[in-house]
């Protein structure tokens, strides 16, 4: 029994929690205990498991990987036999020949796989491959803000049991905290290995942990207030600073907020022309009602439409459609279908729009009452056509005045440390909007800590986002160092990479004395090459294996975090 006073806190906590809180708190609990009793099994007798254990993982953003080195570590705690593996780096014609298998693996926005996953994917449903030898538990990692929630993982724990293997634990959808939820899985998977006394059997139809945490969304209504072009004249990229008016709106610097994007009007009537139907035209999609054109404006995806989403439409009108990816606008024209019996099965294979997420540029310190977000209009080639971005065409094209329905999407990983600690912030374009919103936050604070600033982008002229602000903040101390890097700079080029590298004293020694380290943006400017970047600067200080372990314990202690997309 607790002491009145804990009992009281203990209290006090349940009772302001919301229901995704206490779901998470609760994990996190059994998360804790669960690292105690590894202790204990350490200190005591190590499981004994006679066959080997393979996890392989598939990740996009890294967590994957992360939770996948975290199970291999425990594993080998406990002296069992263990491999890890990449999705892309296991060889497939190996799985029949498995004892063990853990699939780390998590889902993209559409529900697929991650890219390095593809091959891996196609050879799991397409060989004819018998498993039975096989136990297996697989853990997906999602966001329940997506319809396709941990999709990919469902479908590799079904296709595995579809081919004889043996499910050992039940699989596990994880939310975006994931952490204890997924250790207090492990651990109980451990436990189902060390008392394992004879070939494990299917269980029951029941297989499916979700541990989503997932709560209603609360929707805000906001109204633009201002949309300012951040590049200057002469850039290749259309970069917004959006304002919004909102009142009483929860969030802390690190969040972002999700907006369901309308399609653009033109298309959606060009697409209801090519159906020869009525705008008001009453159809039935997933058990609602809804008239042709609002049911293409708000609520379904029509641009760029999967492989397989392709392929079932194929069937549908009876005809070979390469593999490929387009807009239904396109696919219609090009591949048209007999709107009188083919309209209501085309209407059922349309699939939810997706949220885009933003994140927020603003600090609730600093801006009462208002949102800020940095957007870039994102443009791509189909074919020599140019395509827009579905999510940010819809924010550029709301005027002064339009109303903006969105939520907040929390980010408890991506949050400012202590007011004494300091912080290193690496950004590449748009990245750079949680950064102005962490150095907003701390000066209305007057936070002590050291800010370190790197951010990347194409031209120092045109192409340098928030440069006043930025430029202020060095001026008067409160951004203590600032190194921008631009790739066609006509005077000197350089990369984030190449100033990471040519700071690396410094660096070090505030990584030592327990500085943060921030990365934020696109994928190919601020995925591994800053994980390279880094372990180069440490391995030459600490040789490999040590910059190596540096780097993971930066990472498990939350000093390491990114946001990339």
């Amino acid at each position: 029994m607790l002491a009145t006073p804990k009992m009281q806190t203990v209290l006090n906590l349940v009772q302001t929690s919301s229901k995704e809180e206490l779901i998470w708190i609760n994990g996190y609990i059994a998360g804790i205990i669960n690292e105690q009793q590894a202790t204990e099994v350490d200190n005591q007798k190590p499981i004994r498991v006679n066959n080997k254990i393979t996890i392989v993982y598939a990740t996009e953003t890294g967590n994957s990987k992360q939770l996948a080195t975290q199970f291999a570590s425990i594993a080998k705690k406990n002296k069992l036999p263990v491999k890890l593996y990449s999705v892309d780096q296991y060889v497939f014609n190996q799985l029949p020949k498995e004892n063990i298998l853990i699939v780390v693996i998590s889902t993209q926005g559409d529900g697929e796989p991650p890219a390095a996953a593809k091959v891996f994917f196609n050879s799991l449903f397409s060989e004819n491959i018998q498993l039975n030898n096989l136990s297996y538990a697989v853990v997906g990692l999602g966001d329940s803000s997506y319809p396709e929630f941990c999709k990919a993982g469902v479908d590799v724990d079904t296709q595995l049991a579809k081919l004889g293997a043996n499910r050992l634990q039940q699989l596990l959808k994880c939310d975006v905290e994931y952490e204890a939820v997924a250790m207090h899985w492990f651990h109980e998977l451990l436990q189902i290995l060390k008392n394992q006394q004879s070939p494990i059997q299917q269980q029951s139809q029941n297989n499916t942990i979700s541990i989503t945490g997932k709560n209603e969304k609360k929707f805000y209504e906001g109204y633009v207030t201002k949309q300012i072009l951040l590049n200057d004249v002469g850039s290749t990229h259309n970069t917004y600073h959006i304002e919004l008016s909102v009142a009483d709106i929860d969030y802390l610097p690190g969040d972002s907020i999700g907006i369901y994007p309308e399609n653009n009007p033109e298309t959606v009537q060009s697409i209801v022309d090519c159906l020869q139907l009525n705008p008001n035209y009453i159809v039935e999609w997933r058990g609602e009602k809804f008239t042709i054109e609002n049911l293409l404006k708000k609520k379904v995806n029509i641009h760029y439409l999967s492989e397989k989403w392709i392929q079932n439409y194929a069937q549908f009108v009876q005809c070979e459609i390469p593999l490929t990816r387009m807009d239904l606008l396109d696919l219609l024209k090009i591949y048209p279908i007999n709107p009188k019996n083919q309209l209501n099965e085309i209407i059922q294979l349309l699939t939810p729009q997706l949220p885009r997420l933003y994140t927020i540029a603003s600090a609730p310190n600093v801006h009462d009452d208002s949102l800020h977000l940095t957007v870039n209009l994102e443009t791509f080639l189909v074919q020599q056509t140019i395509k827009y971005g579905v999510g940010s065409s819809y924010l550029k094209n709301l005027e002064v005045g339009s109303q903006l329905s969105f939520f907040v999407q929390k980010n408890k990983r991506f949050k400012l440390p202590e007011s004494h600690i300091p912080v290193i912030m690496i950004a590449h374009g748009t990245g750079i909007a949680p950064f102005r919103s962490f150095l907003h936050q701390r000066d209305a604070n007057g936070d002590e800590g050291l800010n370190w600033l790197f951010f990347e982008n194409q031209n120092f002229v045109t192409d340098f986002l928030y440069q006043t602000e930025i430029q202020n903040w060095l001026a008067l101390g409160h951004l203590n160092n600032l190194h921008v890097c631009f790739q066609k700079n006509i005077f000197q080029s350089s990369t984030l990479t190449e100033q990471l590298i040519n700071n690396s004293d410094e660096l070090l020694q505030l990584i030592n004395n327990g500085a943060y380290i921030y990365v934020s943006g696109e994928k190919e400017y601020t995925g591994s090459v800053i994980d390279d970047a880094l372990l180069q600067i440490m391995e030459n200080k600490n040789g490999k294996e040590a910059a190596l372990a540096k780097l993971q314990q930066l990472k498990k202690e939350g000093r390491y975090v990114k946001e990339i997309y």
